[in-house]
């Protein structure tokens, strides 16, 4: 049984199909998540807090707005688009899309890790990371 053709094309509309839905066929998804239970229980952001504000905003085109609702989500969205992006690219110039090095995984885990305990920092120009 062969693999399916062009992996990293089908992740990219199927990803697509999933952004235009919610835009547009579900508008008001962000009202029926839930509150953070992290913030309710202990006070402290988490690394996600105000993710699910940066991906409405992301969702409507307002970078600037998701980049204050959530740096590290607002960053991390826009490394997994160039992802598939660089896949499906690789893909159509005859390659099997883009082998990435474990760094790259690493980095993001770091980056989420120290997100979080800096964004808790009550000074400036730590508050500057907690969502409005």
């Amino acid at each position: 049984m062969r693999g399916v053709r062009r992996p990293w094309t089908w992740l990219a509309l199927t990803g697509g199909a999933g952004l235009l839905l919610l835009r547009f066929a579900w508008p008001s998804w962000a009202a029926a998540m839930p509150a953070c239970t992290v913030r309710r229980l202990t006070g402290l952001h988490c690394p996600g807090c105000g993710g699910t504000r940066c991906a409405v905003k992301l969702l409507e085109g307002d970078f600037a707005g998701a980049a204050m609702m959530n740096p590290a989500v607002f960053l991390l969205a826009l490394a997994f688009a160039a992802v598939v992006l660089a896949g499906v690219w690789q893909e159509w110039r005859g390659g099997k899309g883009p082998v990435f090095p474990a760094w790259l995984a690493w980095g993001a885990g770091g980056l989420v890790l120290v997100f979080g305990l800096v964004r808790n920092l009550p000074w400036w120009p730590f508050t500057l990371l907690v969502p409005p």
